[in-house]
């Protein structure tokens, strides 16, 4: 039997008890339809970095330490919520990237350009200015400078970035519990009703990108891939919400087309991020009642590749480090 998962269980206790989010069997059987449609994610390799191994695995931790909230600007006023300019990069091909592939593609440039960034007494002493002159205009640069630097020190304690990975001993479990342990930033769950949630956004993903960049071999020969969730972040309850599988109540609906900030950690954040969790469990179970077996990340990725297209409706703002 599959060791439960505490976001999976957290996420269901929470679901039940929401009072401003709930989930909408007909959305989401239209969504599954959808979602049937689309071929199997792939990794793009185009958009990261892939070398030798150690600089790999050092890329991938700090990709994903400082993969979060890039929709502010810099000097983002959050007392009022306005929007600005995305920061963006020119990737391949004269092509415009924002958000996540915009940081892959600028980290790859630096792995290839100067790999003794990922040096671990590098990234441990890791400036504002010098993150600032290889990222360009990022977002929330203190928050990203911080988590760089617990890379940085993480590196140091371990010695490498694959003697890390082998204390996993190729376990999705083992891997989250130690990102977690020794990446403060990477302890992504807050308080509802009293009782801690876990919904351990980024130490996942950096499990799913493990899979992803290794192709299920070596360093990504995981084990016990089912045991992950998804992802919850802003783009999968954009997509969720405007596709009619998740309702919110209307004064929440409200502050989100109003571009208002959800704090983190409220009780409205906590219920649009567990809903997004447990929508995609019962969007991966309808695909597979279909005959298409996929994982629950796997659900995960089709929802966020099909996010990427204009929606009508926006996502919620929350500023953090978690997602």
């Amino acid at each position: 039997m599959r060791e439960e998962n505490p976001v999976r269980a957290g996420a269901a206790w929470v679901v039940k008890q929401s009072r401003l989010v709930r989930l909408n069997r007909e959305g989401l059987a239209r969504l599954g339809e959808k979602l049937l449609s689309l071929p199997d994610p792939q990794w793009i390799d185009r958009y990261h970095f892939r070398g030798e191994e150690e600089i790999t695995l050092r890329y991938l931790l700090v990709l994903d330490a400082l993969n979060f909230c890039f929709w502010p600007p810099t000097g983002f006023p959050e007392e009022t919520g306005e929007m600005g300019t995305k920061w963006s990069v020119t990737g391949p091909e004269g092509e415009k990237l924002t958000g996540y592939y915009a940081l892959s593609f600028s980290l790859r440039r630096v792995a290839q350009d100067f790999p003794e960034f990922f040096s671990p007494a590098h990234l441990a002493a890791l400036t504002p200015r010098e993150l600032r002159d290889l990222l360009g205009d990022i977002p929330l640069l203190s928050w990203r400078v911080a988590a760089a630097r617990e890379v940085g020190i993480l590196l140091h304690c371990f010695r490498s970035a694959k003697a890390f990975f082998a204390e996993s001993k190729n376990s999705a479990r083992r891997l989250v519990d130690l990102l977690t342990a020794h990446l403060p930033m990477f302890r992504d769950a807050a308080l509802y009703g009293g009782h801690w949630i876990p919904f351990g956004k980024r130490a996942q993903i950096l499990v799913a990108d493990l899979w992803g960049m290794f192709g299920g071999k070596g360093p990504g020969a995981v084990h016990d891939l089912p045991w992950l969730t998804a992802f919850a972040d802003y783009k999968l309850p954009q997509i969720l919400w405007s596709y009619g599988a998740l309702e919110f109540h209307p004064s929440l609906a409200e502050k989100i087309e109003a571009g208002k900030l959800i704090p983190r950690g409220s009780s409205a954040e906590v219920e649009i991020r567990a809903a997004v969790i447990w929508a995609v469990e019962e969007l991966v179970e309808m695909l597979r009642e279909k005959g298409r077996e996929s994982l629950t990340f796997q659900g995960d990725w089709l929802l966020w590749q099909l996010a990427q297209a204009p929606l009508p409706r926006p996502h919620h703002r929350t500023l953090t480090w978690a997602y």
